[in-house]
């Protein structure tokens, strides 16, 4: 008997996901208007959205990493945009099923670590298929660096 998938919540599950719905909110959008850009621009199904198994996502959060610092290196930002959409849709080579649980830890990853708000804008945007802008990112980060600031 397989297990059921756990779902995976987007704005409660993940840190980043809390701060990004917060930020939308504040312009006066909904939760449902932001979930449904999501699974639109992914073209999924809510029940496609689950948390990746735990083997696995340790794996892929050795791999993942690795590979969005070569293209850092390579000077590629539009590859870890790429990376990213596929990894959150079920296309990526190393896991061929939808990780936004991953995607939103490697954005969360980014977001804290790296100097790259126009790859962070761009990502955002094609996840949520709206056009959104630094000042977005900025508020995200803001948003998330208050939330360890207490």
């Amino acid at each position: 008997m397989d297990k059921k998938p756990y779902p995976f919540l987007p704005f409660e599950d993940s840190l980043v996901g809390e701060k990004i719905l917060l930020v939308w909110q504040e312009s006066h959008h909904s939760e449902k208007n932001l979930k449904d850009h999501l699974l639109k621009a992914l073209d999924l199904h809510e029940d496609r959205l689950v948390f990746t198994p735990n083997a696995i996502k340790q794996k892929l959060m050795v791999s993942y990493p690795t590979e969005i610092r070569s293209y850092i290196e390579k000077a590629e930002p539009s590859n870890i945009t790429n990376l990213l959409l596929q990894i959150a849709k079920g296309k990526s080579e190393l896991y061929p099923e939808p990780a936004l649980d991953i995607t939103f830890e490697l954005i969360e990853w980014i977001l804290t670590g790296f100097d790259l708000d126009d790859v962070l804008v761009e990502t955002l945007s094609a996840l949520f298929g709206t056009t959104l802008t630094n000042d977005f990112v900025d508020q995200v980060r803001a948003e998330y660096i208050k939330e360890f600031r207490g």
